[in-house]
């Protein structure tokens, strides 16, 4: 009995500490181009945050790689970053951002980034290693 309570209060002060008060909203669309392709496209799913969403990995016509979200929601927290990554733990990642905003937007995906392995989009909080929601790109 005492080892459940000292995990559920683990838990409760891990939660609390992976928030922080506000997230920034992106009000305006995203504009694509009609010539952009899409190359995959991913859900996000819940993990230790309500995360919602879509994502769609993009090429333009100059073979530039995006991503973009579409209606992207999650919690705010003190140190959430955009990976790429291999796996759902952050094994093999890259980081994109660790400016996330909830909205609608676009982000720039290196030309170095192999997307047929790394094919997750993880929302991460840094300082605590914790997986607010992940897509996988489809």
């Amino acid at each position: 009995m005492k080892k459940l309570l000292v995990l559920s209060l683990s838990f409760c002060l891990f939660m609390i500490a992976c928030k922080k008060d506000t997230i920034e909203t992106i009000e305006t669309p995203v504009t694509t181009d009609p010539t952009d392709v899409t190359l995959s496209t991913g859900t996000f799913v819940s993990s230790a945050h309500p995360t919602s969403g879509t994502v769609k990995l993009i090429k333009d016509k100059d073979n530039n790689k995006f991503l973009v979200f579409d209606t992207f929601k999650t919690d705010a927290g003190p140190d959430l970053r955009v990976y790429l990554s291999e796996d759902k733990v952050a094994s093999s990642y890259t980081e994109l951002t660790s400016d996330v905003k909830n909205g609608s937007y676009k982000l720039a995906v290196p030309a170095n980034i192999d997307t047929g392995k790394q094919k997750f989009v993880l929302i991460w909080c840094k300082q605590f290693s914790v997986l607010f929601g992940s897509a996988e790109l489809k």
